[in-house]
């Protein structure tokens, strides 16, 4: 990416990083906490500065970033700072520990045997990676996932998601029916990645205005010990058997 198209990303996500800013300031007064902790524990900017996750090594460079940060007099100023910061950061990167097939990926099965999937907006041609022309393409996309977890996962039991995207039948569509309808509210929610920040971006980055005014409607009652609940679209977390992927994507 060109230092001018990196200027204008930068500049066209101004108004998530805003939103984030907002929150983080409002729960972590809630919560007693300082600018730079509530930032690391409720933006995913760690992450979309290609830093990496946070809780599972702080990048030397996130220290620069928030120290500035909380110097700064006001939304506006740390809002410039955080998109000065971006600019100059690397690029945001897939996590080396996932296995990713076009959109989708995965991690290794935990000790039960549970398979965690992720999605990322990989398509690069202006149209949404979940537009109805793109049906086949990512459910080959998973049919390629599920082959691999079988001959890679020995121990591999179930696939389950944790994400906003199961509210919208656009996402829950490429998936077997008994897996979209298992979905529920996930009970506790890390605010530091994309499965609730995501929802406020359409497919070009741009924000959707209608869920920031209801988000930022919430904060008047927010919970200090849940905030994740006053995200408009809840992150949904959905699980099924392996057999029902390989049954459902083997009839395609």
């Amino acid at each position: 990416m060109s230092s001018a198209e990196r200027a204008a990303r930068a500049a066209r996500l101004g108004d998530y990083f805003e939103l984030q800013l907002r929150f983080a300031e409002h729960v972590g007064a809630r919560n007693g906490l300082t600018l730079s902790d509530a930032v690391l524990r409720y933006t995913n900017f760690h992450r979309r500065f290609g830093l990496g996750d946070p809780d599972r090594a702080l990048a030397p460079a996130w220290g620069g970033y928030a120290e500035r940060l909380s110097a700064l007099p006001d939304l506006l100023a740390r809002r410039a700072w955080t998109e000065e910061f971006f600019f100059a950061a690397p690029e945001d990167t897939l996590p080396p520990e996932q296995y990713f097939f076009g959109c989708f990926g995965c991690e290794a099965p935990d000790a039960r045997g549970i398979v965690r999937i992720h999605f990322t907006r990989a398509d690069r041609d202006g149209l949404s990676p979940l537009h109805r022309s793109k049906i086949g393409r990512r459910q080959a996309e998973l049919a390629r996932l599920v082959a691999f977890i079988v001959e890679r996962f020995a121990g591999a039991q179930s696939i389950r998601g944790i994400s906003w995207l199961y509210n919208i039948d656009a996402y829950r569509r490429l998936f077997p029916p008994l897996y979209g309808a298992s979905a529920q509210p996930a009970e506790r929610v890390r605010l530091n990645g994309t499965s609730s920040w995501g929802q406020f971006l359409h497919h070009d980055e741009a924000i959707k205005p209608e869920l920031r005014d209801r988000f930022l409607a919430n904060f008047s009652v927010i919970e200090p010990a849940a905030p994740w609940r006053a995200f408009p679209l809840p992150a949904l977390t959905a699980q099924a058997p392996l057999a029902v992927f390989t049954d459902f994507y083997r009839a395609r």
